[in-house]
C-alpha cells in the first residue's frame, strides 16, 4: 500500500505529473462541493493545504474574483503545476502558493477567514498537529473544512468522518459537523469546524 500512496502523497517527476492529471479528474466533485460548503466571498482570505495541481484554488478565485488565496503543498511537481494553472491570479497578486507542511504553516496567527484540505489528511504526518496549525492561522469565527472519501477501507478508514470530527473537537474547533455528498461509487464527507 505504501508504494501506491507514494505519488498521491508527494507527487514528483513524470509519475507525479501523471498523478496530478488523475487528481484533477478524480477530485472535480470534491473540489466543487467543498468550496460550496465554504461560501467563499470576495473579501475572504482563504488557505488550501495540499493544493495538488491547483484546481480548487482556480475554482475559488473564479467564484470570488476579489478573494485572496494562499496555498501550501509539499510537492515541487504540484507547486509547478498549480502555478501554471493559476498564473493569472498569481500575477494579479490574489494567489500565493508555496512549499510547506501542515505541521508548520508559514503564516501568522489569525491570517485567514477560511481554510480547507481535500483528500490530503491521509498524508499528514500528525493530523492532530496539522489541525492545531489550521486553527492557529484561522481568525476567530473562521471555518475549516476537511474533505475525505467516506470509505471504510485503507487508507481511508483511519480518517473516517466520525474520527475526524473527534480530532477537530479535540483541537478546540467549535460547531464541528459532518456533511455527506457524492455517489455510491464516489462517497464524500466534509468535516467542518469553526474557531
Amino acid at each position: 500500500m505504501a508504494t501506491h500512496l507514494g505519488q498521491p502523497g508527494r507527487p514528483r517527476g513524470l509519475a507525479g505529473r501523471i498523478a496530478g492529471r488523475i487528481m484533477r479528474r478524480h477530485n472535480r466533485l470534491d473540489n466543487v462541493w467543498t468550496l460550496s460548503l465554504l461560501s467563499i466571498g470576495d473579501s475572504d482570505r482563504v488557505l488550501e493545504v495540499g493544493f495538488g495541481p491547483g484546481d480548487a484554488i482556480r475554482l475559488a478565485t473564479e467564484a470570488a474574483p476579489s478573494c485572496h488565496v494562499a496555498g501550501v503543498d509539499h510537492s515541487l511537481t504540484m507547486l509547478a503545476a498549480a502555478k501554471r494553472l493559476n498564473r493569472v491570479p498569481i500575477e494579479q497578486g490574489r494567489v500565493h502558493l508555496g512549499l510547506g507542511s501542515v505541521d508548520a504553516l508559514p503564516f501568522p496567527d489569525d491570517a485567514f477567514d477560511k481554510a480547507f484540505s481535500i483528500n490530503c489528511i491521509y498524508f499528514w504526518p500528525a493530523p492532530e498537529r496539522g489541525l492545531g496549525e489550521l486553527r492557529r492561522v484561522i481568525r476567530r469565527g473562521g471555518i475549516v473544512a476537511i474533505t475525505v472519501r467516506d470509505i471504510d477501507r485503507a487508507p481511508y478508514d483511519a480518517h473516517r468522518p466520525d474520527k475526524l470530527a473527534r480530532l477537530m473537537s479535540d483541537a478546540n474547533f467549535e460547531s464541528v459537523a459532518v456533511q455527506r455528498n457524492g455517489t455510491a461509487s464516489h462517497p464524500l464527507a466534509c468535516v467542518l469546524g469553526t474557531k
